[in-house]
């Protein structure tokens, strides 16, 4: 590190804010970086890309003081003004990133769906505990009110002694060279893409672990690679929630909770780039009259406070509210879903 780089990363870390090396930067990479801007407690200090000339002007748009390759990504323990990592990557490169930064010393954030299979999840926890630093998942619900408040009412039994969901995430399109067309590099099709959201918000609003998974059906392409996924998780309240991920349709993403009492509906439910709206009316027999609910045109940087929970478990030494044992949890389902349609795998 030459000495004009010493001086700029010691007057990063005299900043005392948490840095991020933002490693890929692609879709997903520029809401993170955007958002980062207005936090007082995260930066961005390090981007990671193959482009060179990308890198470059990313770093010099949003203030980071270094630029790696994924060739010198390792040189990032080098850097005191690198705390963490965000991994933007290829779903099958979450594994070989997070035991590099583990090794470098640094704290993690991985994108969802934490890795290909759940043997690589289990991996990243091991090198992350091993190395003394804590590994967080990207998830959304945990950070917005919206979800939040849903799955308090739901806790509350505001809809009836027992809440049934359905929840749907998808997208039509053809698929183009690059990452989701190819499964060994997207670890599977829609169901690891879009899948995700309404498979881990089902655990998160119920409160519960899913003890089966019924109902399931997929159309796959000519590569066995699954383009439409349906399916139900049973949790043990004997709640149920019926998903579907898709890249057939553009399926509006959507959170409908039903109950002996009333509904509500979450639309869209997980699309950062628009606003969270709750409709929805109970007619509760504990309440003198029906309740209206109604949360409407309300936008949370859920990107910022990933990485601001990340800081603040490392400065309190505890864990995230999101660890790598959540991503695990989601892992299982999702390969017990690919055993119970019959996809192969990648």
């Amino acid at each position: 590190m030459g000495l004009l780089d010493r001086f700029r990363s010691s007057k990063a870390a005299s900043e005392g804010k948490f840095g991020f090396a933002v490693v890929g930067l692609g879709h997903i990479a520029k809401p993170f970086l955007q958002e980062l801007r207005g936090s007082l407690t995260c930066r961005v200090s390090a981007v990671v890309s193959g482009d060179a000339a990308k890198a470059s002007a990313i770093a010099k748009k949003y203030g980071a003081e270094a630029t790696y390759s994924y060739a010198d990504f390792d040189q990032i323990a080098n850097n005191p003004a690198i705390d963490a990592v965000y991994l933007a990557l290829p779903v099958s490169l979450h594994r070989e990133y997070t035991e590099r930064a583990a090794a470098a010393g640094k704290h993690v954030l991985c994108e969802k769906p934490m890795a290909s299979t759940a043997a690589d999840a289990e991996a990243m926890i091991a090198a992350c505990r091993n190395a003394g630093v804590r590994l967080s998942i990207a998830y959304r619900c945990p950070h917005t009110m919206p979800h939040k408040h849903l799955r308090e009412l739901i806790r509350q039994g505001t809809f009836g002694p027992q809440s049934s969901l359905r929840i749907e995430s998808g997208f039509g399109f053809e698929l183009k060279p690059g990452w989701r067309d190819q499964g060994t590099l997207a670890g599977g099709g829609s169901l690891w893409d879009v899948g995700i959201y309404p498979l881990n918000a089902a655990r998160f609003l119920l409160g519960e672990e899913p003890i089966a998974v019924e109902d399931a059906s997929a159309t796959c392409d000519a590569n066995g690679m699954e383009r439409e996924v349906r399916w139900t998780s049973v949790f043990p309240s004997g709640a149920r929630a019926v998903c579907v991920s898709s890249y057939e349709r553009d399926i509006p993403d959507t959170s409908r909770i039903t109950g002996e009492f009333g509904t509500a509906l979450m639309a869209p439910a997980f699309r950062w780039q628009e606003p969270y709206r709750i409709r929805g009316e109970v007619h509760n027999p504990a309440y003198n009259r029906p309740m209206e609910i109604k949360v409407r045109e309300l936008d949370f940087p859920e990107f910022r406070l990933e990485a601001e929970e990340l800081a603040a478990a490392v400065r309190e030494d505890r864990n995230t509210i999101t660890p790598g044992e959540e991503g695990l949890r989601d892992l299982h389902v999702m390969e017990n879903i690919y055993h119970v349609v019959n996809i192969p795998g990648f």
